[in-house]
């Protein structure tokens, strides 16, 4: 499907929305190197699309294994001059203060953000999750503060963690063929699970799939999943219970 649109944009090379679909892709099947390009054209042809540089950005910090670099901050800060809302943009705002030492202000953009948007988007678990883990640090109950429901989610990015999908990329997404867009979801879910043969000892990436194999359905292969997970993850009390918890919550038989 990549390679497909790769073809198109050759003929098409002033459709933004299929270069941003393009960078896209690459960032969900985990080629986030392979993103800068495409991005860096939707950019020259929608420099007002908050969508384009949020996506941008997270193509750069993948690039930088999940580290949100001064150049991925000022694209971010650009789509939130644009659309203060961008969920996307807000994420990774708050992960830049999580990094940079100031983790209670992290905390708080996260809780705004999780409250603002519906339970049911996708990207809502995930941020409840390091919400989670970031007021535990802290010794911080925010239990009162957030407001109930959770979500599914979606697969998500290698080498970043989970941001919201920007609303007009899922709105490109949709308008594939059915068979073509669940190639695309097949294909992101596959290639991580890859990546997780290659490097068993990623908590995170056990998380992300557990995840994926439910919402898609797959909830024998969730449970071979686990088993794996636990099995590659034996001696790290600290992965294994992330993707306990995670099993757990998602409902994998055998959590």
């Amino acid at each position: 499907m990549i390679s497909r649109l790769t073809e198109r944009m050759a003929k098409n090379p002033n459709d933004g929305a299929g270069f941003r679909m393009l960078g896209w892709s690459h960032v969900m099947t985990g080629h986030p190197d392979r993103a800068i390009e495409p991005y860096k054209k939707a950019l020259a042809l929608l420099p007002k699309d908050a969508a384009v540089h949020a996506g941008y950005g997270e193509a750069l910090t993948g690039v930088a294994k999940g580290r949100v670099t001064a150049e991925a901050k000022a694209q971010f800060e650009a789509a939130l001059a644009l659309d203060p809302a961008e969920p996307r943009a807000r994420y990774f705002m708050g992960l830049w203060q999580a990094q940079n030492g100031q983790e209670r202000q992290a905390l708080e953009a996260w809780i705004a953000l999780a409250n603002s948007g519906p339970a049911d988007a996708p990207w809502q678990a995930d941020v409840r999750r390091h919400i989670t883990e970031t007021a535990t640090k802290l010794g911080i109950d925010v239990s009162a503060r957030l407001k109930t429901g959770s979500a599914a989610a979606l697969p998500l990015a290698s080498g970043a963690e989970p941001p919201p999908l920007p609303p007009a990329t899922m709105q490109a997404a949709s308008a594939l063929p059915a068979e073509d867009r669940q190639r695309m979801i097949d294909g992101m879910v596959e290639g991580l699970a890859a990546k997780l043969k290659a490097n068993p000892r990623d908590a995170d990436g056990w998380v992300r799939l557990l995840r994926s194999r439910m919402v898609l359905g797959q909830r024998d292969q969730a449970t071979r999943d686990l088993a794996t997970a636990r099995k590659a993850l034996t001696g790290d009390a600290m992965a294994l219970s992330k993707v306990n918890a995670a099993a757990l919550e998602y409902g994998v038989t055998g959590a």
